[in-house]
């Protein structure tokens, strides 16, 4: 099996027998290089962007939690003049 797919792609070769210029090893080199670079490029990138993520989150879940302690008032009143007022407990927990 191997080898038929071998034999097939060798016959519909379109390079078959060309050689390669000067300019297109060149090009061809040149192309290599600028892909090494993006992938270092794109490691800084993704180390930084990690870096960055890592912060935000620690900044989040390491912030001080701030609890309201005083109580807080509604207050109603009706048309009739009766008032109500209701003080909430925030340490009460159900």
């Amino acid at each position: 099996m191997n080898d038929q797919i071998e034999t097939l792609l060798r016959e519909h070769d379109p390079a078959s027998g060309k050689m390669l210029t000067t300019f297109d090893r060149a090009h061809i080199l040149h192309a290599a290089a600028a892909s090494r670079g993006n992938a270092r490029q794109m490691k800084v990138m993704v180390a930084f962007a990690t870096t960055l993520l890592l912060l935000i989150v620690s900044a989040f879940v390491l912030r001080p939690q701030h609890h309201d302690e005083t109580p807080r008032q509604v207050q109603y009143a009706t048309p009739g003049g009766t008032r109500i007022v209701w003080t909430l407990d925030p340490k009460f927990r159900m």
